[in-house]
């Protein structure tokens, strides 16, 4: 891509707060700059602290600008408001890019302010298909005034109202970078073939959404042809409403280990120890979905094959066959053969699950979004 670019991108998550669509947002500034351009990044980080965001902060090469919260939601928003009409009025941004319901709504904000600046949408999951009807209208306007729009995935693309310009619209997949962190290995990463006792892992906020309810209903039948198999959960605990009948039952409670949200190198020790990594997500009624699954990429780095749900961005994270296996994840008997098929075949799934992960690491990714950046109408 030909000449300086100044990029903002305003973002409802960024590190070191959890959530995929940060680990984007972040991934995607960390690039642009590394290929020289400019960055700001507009967000907040809910769920980390002060002094870690502080910190996390002096590592970056970027300027980071956060969102305050206030004890009143009127004056949080109105301060956002403001906060965002006065960056875009003093910086001379070529590209905005938005992330997440609430910033992809702030582009109707802008469009006075717009000048010659691009403005580029980010459709990951439930953002861009909001249940409450009044602001789904809102996420279509926004979309309509955007100059590029790009899903994570092909199901997120399929999500986008039909009245949105098709010619506007460019897939770019989820990608991972796990390069800086202590203690990894992305070279040459192969499993041997595990002992019958498995060590499952699924990596995610705990909620309906993820579909943790669907693993655990799976688990007994999988603890039948696996014995001593362990389930290891990872992620913030938001609600764990249809878990917790799995977690107090006496005959799965000493198999589900819960570790809520975690560091880093503790995240990477984990993986290290796992054998397959399960997410078996469903969209809720509310229009939620999952649009990617970025940990299911992160997972099959090591080599750790995957096992996800059908009718959702999981076909997209998932190299059916060869990365992993897509399973209806209500479906006990389909899941416990995917369980069984890739422990039969386990060091093919290994390699194809390493060859996919390099695919998608965002060296690569970032060379689709400069392309994407260089066609825009």
């Amino acid at each position: 891509m030909s000449g300086f670019r100044n990029f903002l991108i305003i973002s409802t998550e960024f590190p070191p707060g959890p959530g995929g669509i940060g680990n984007h947002a972040y991934n995607l500034a960390k690039y642009l700059k590394l290929n020289g351009d400019g960055v700001t990044v507009l967000t907040v980080s809910d769920f980390a602290g002060e002094d870690e965001k502080k910190k996390f902060e002096r590592e970056q090469k970027f300027r980071i600008i956060r969102f305050r919260r206030f004890k009143s939601r009127i004056k949080t928003y109105k301060c956002r408001i403001s906060l965002i009409k006065k960056t875009v009025r003093e910086g001379n941004y070529s590209h905005i890019i938005f992330s997440g319901r609430s910033s992809l709504m702030a582009i109707l904000l802008l469009k006075r302010l717009k000048k010659n600046s691009k403005f580029i949408s980010i459709a990951h999951g439930g953002d861009i298909n909001p249940g409450n009807s009044f602001e789904k209208l809102i996420v279509n306007k926004a979309l309509m005034n955007s100059d590029l729009i790009i899903p994570v995935s092909k199901y997120s693309a399929s999500k986008i109202d039909e009245s949105i310009d098709i010619s506007k619209i460019k897939v770019i997949p989820n990608g991972f970078d796990l390069d800086d962190s202590s203690g990894i290995v992305l070279s040459g990463v192969l499993r041997k073939k595990p002992g019958s006792a498995l060590n499952l892992i699924s990596v995610g906020t705990i909620w309906p959404r993820k579909g943790h309810h669907n693993v655990l209903e799976a688990l007994p039948e999988i603890i039948s042809d696996h014995p001593g198999t362990v389930y290891h959960i990872v992620g913030r605990e938001a609600d764990t409403s249809l878990c917790s009948s799995y977690f107090s039952d006496k005959n799965l409670k000493n198999k589900i280990k819960v570790y809520g949200q975690v560091s880093n190198n503790k995240l990477y020790d984990l993986l290290n120890t796992a054998d397959i990594f399960i997410l078996l997500s469903e969209t809720q009624s509310s229009g939620d979905f999952e649009g990617f699954g970025i940990a299911v990429i992160e997972a099959n780095c090591y080599g750790i094959p995957s096992i996800g749900s059908f009718n959702s961005g999981l076909e997209d994270s998932i190299n059916d066959g060869v990365s992993g296996i897509l399973v209806d994840p209500k479906n006990k008997e389909q899941i416990r053969k995917a369980v069984s098929t890739i422990f039969d075949n386990y060091e093919r799934f290994s390699r194809g699950a390493k060859t996919w992960a390099d695919s998608h690491h965002w060296s690569e990714i970032i060379k689709l979004y400069y392309d994407a950046f260089e066609n825009i109408n």
